[in-house]
């Protein structure tokens, strides 16, 4: 339970107060009764209850009083539901990879390009009210789409434009990739967070690795975050090829040589590391659904939906409040 008001809390400094209070009413009641009476008298005339005529009880009510009104005052407010992003708090890029590996059908008869387009069409849902770009990336990198809150266009964007080699460059410039989404926050920085969803198998060019640290190093500058989501498996999978009609042509090889391709965890762990971020490998599960409410991952722009509960507090302040006048008039 969390008090949205919890600075309502410092009027319980003034219970000491009100019970001095209580205490001074009293003396002043008994001295008034005796100008006006004979005590002994009033004594051999009882109330008709006199158990509940005890200071201790007028005190506990009293305080039950206070102490109910203040916790309803402070608001109290219990959560419901999973955490899940806040509105118009983060701006994420989606870096998807389209080279030749990313057919390799490590997911039954899904390739990892399909899976990789399935997530990230499904991240869309939870990230309604915050802005998205996607770059897709081989040898060189294509700005899919600028940062958009037109999801619904995003969406049509992954699901037909989207396709294995697109870009008709051979090889997987991650480095290259990163830049251009990082140079899509610059172009429209509106103070939000920044977040890359980085979908790949970890391949990169040769002689990458200076390449890789700069822009590592630019994104960290930046405050981006990127979270690495590894597709495909640790073992060689074979790459294969589908005609216009997508029927099955046979497997790639090069020279006459069968190519295979596996995932590549320790780049992009590097990746997510050097950033602060996160590696999830995309197994044949859905552990990866609920990335977008780790604390990890979204950190302060998580919010939860959450339901008032003051009334009861307020109802026990009022029957507290109540019974005390009623204890008074017996």
């Amino acid at each position: 339970m969390r008090l949205a008001q919890p600075a309502a809390l410092w009027l319980l400094v003034l219970l000491p107060a009100l019970l001095l209070l209580w205490y001074h009413a009293k003396k002043r009641r008994l001295a008034f009764l005796c100008q006006v009476g004979d005590p002994a008298l009033l004594r051999q005339t009882p109330p008709r209850f006199p158990h509940l005529r005890n200071d201790w009880w007028c005190q506990g009510l009293l305080v039950c009083t206070v102490m109910c009104t203040t916790l309803a005052l402070s608001d109290p407010r219990y959560p419901l539901g999973t955490s899940h992003l806040r509105a118009g708090t983060l701006d994420v890029v989606m870096l998807l990879d389209i080279s030749l590996s990313m057919a390799a059908e490590d997911y039954g008869t899904q390739s990892r390009l399909e899976r990789a387009r399935q997530a990230a069409r499904q991240f869309l849902s939870p990230l309604q009210g915050n802005r998205v770009g996607l770059v897709t990336y081989a040898g060189v990198s294509f700005r899919q789409a600028e940062l958009t809150d037109d999801l619904e266009a995003l969406d049509f964007i992954l699901k037909h434009w989207i396709n294995i080699n697109a870009v008709g460059v051979g090889g997987s410039n991650l480095a290259a990739a990163l830049t251009t989404g990082l140079d899509l926050f610059q172009r429209d920085n509106t103070g939000r967070d920044k977040l890359i969803l980085l979908f790949s198998d970890g391949g990169t060019q040769e002689n990458e690795e200076e390449a890789l640290r700069t822009v590592l190093t630019k994104a960290t500058h930046e405050g981006v975050k990127i979270v690495a989501l590894g597709l495909g498996g640790t073992q060689p999978a074979r790459i294969p090829q589908y005609d216009a009609e997508h029927k099955f042509t046979g497997y790639l090889e090069i020279d006459g040589h069968l190519v295979t391709s596996r995932l590549n965890e320790e780049t992009l762990r590097h990746v997510a590391n050097s950033t602060n971020g996160t590696y999830v490998r995309m197994t044949r599960g859905e552990e990866w659904r609920h990335l977008l409410s780790r604390a990890d991952v979204a950190g302060k722009n998580l919010t939860q939906d959450e339901r008032k509960v003051f009334q009861p507090f307020l109802l026990f302040a009022l029957l507290a409040f109540a019974m005390q006048i009623l204890l008074s008039r017996l």
